[in-house]
């Protein structure tokens, strides 16, 4: 038992070790990089459905066609160019007149309809779903998820293999309320900053106008008050440095991608 103790822990240390020096894991596509994420796109879809359940109870749906349609329509045009497609992107419009715009694990994206409102055109409407899609082809509510259950979660997956079911008890171990807790806090800044510049490609392979992400953001920050701070600008980078990214990946990605017609 000892000696199993051991070689389980032995073969953690070298996967920590591996993901550390990044020459571990399965390419994403999205991000450029080899990455180790645990979590399973099957398990991700069962969290995001957990998820929604509780937004159920503490939102409300809007039920209007032509909005619903609108945000269908840009969203499911920006999830087809997403370099992620093992999933069914869902959208769904939540009657709230704060400005923000959310996604969960298995690609469910909620976009307020005060958002949907302030924002002038479809093209920034297309870059805020493209911003929250980029998160999820980038895999960074996988990975919060992942962290949530640290590296204990690298432990019971090698436990798993041999016993069976480890794994699903951690992430049932997950109650719902700390899952929501996990949608509504903060992505890191270098998370921003991938989700901006995958916003700026997806937007623009899908049709619409990249550059119109900064009218985007100057929006934002304008109607932003006290505490009620768009989910976008939460504990993010300087919004100048933001912009500035945006503009510089527009004029590169329509270098790379040629020009686009509507």
């Amino acid at each position: 038992m000892v000696f199993f103790r051991f070689y389980i822990f032995f073969i953690l240390v070298l996967l920590i070790m591996a993901q550390g020096c990044a020459s571990f894991g399965t390419y994403n596509p999205a991000t450029g990089k080899k990455e180790f994420v645990a979590v399973s796109t099957r398990q991700e879809i069962s969290m995001g459905a957990t998820v929604h359940n509780r937004l159920k109870q503490r939102m409300t749906f809007s039920n209007d066609p032509v909005k619903l349609s609108r945000l269908e329509k840009i969203g499911q045009r920006v999830a087809l160019v997403s370099d992620r497609q093992d999933y069914i992107y869902q959208f769904y419009l939540v009657e709230d007149e704060t400005l923000n715009a959310f996604t969960t694990p298995g690609g469910n994206i909620y976009f307020n309809t005060g958002l949907m409102e302030k924002l002038e055109n479809d093209d920034q409407v297309a870059f805020v779903i493209a911003h929250e899609i980029g998160h999820c082809a980038a895999k960074h509510v996988a990975k919060k998820y992942q962290a949530a259950l640290g590296y204990d979660l690298i432990g019971s997956i090698i436990l798993d293999q041999v016993s069976g079911g480890g794994y699903a008890k951690s992430l049932a171990s997950l109650g719902s309320d700390v899952l929501m807790n996990l949608v509504f806090s903060a992505y890191s800044r270098k998370d921003e900053r991938e989700a901006d510049l995958l916003a700026v490609k997806y937007s623009y392979l899908a049709g619409y106008d990249p550059e119109e992400g900064v009218k985007t953001f100057i929006i934002l920050k304008k109607h932003s008050k006290g505490t009620m701070v768009p989910h976008m600008l939460r504990s993010h980078p300087d919004l100048l440095e933001r912009i500035e990214n945006v503009e510089k990946e527009a004029k590169r990605v329509k270098l790379e991608y040629g020009k686009f017609s509507k």
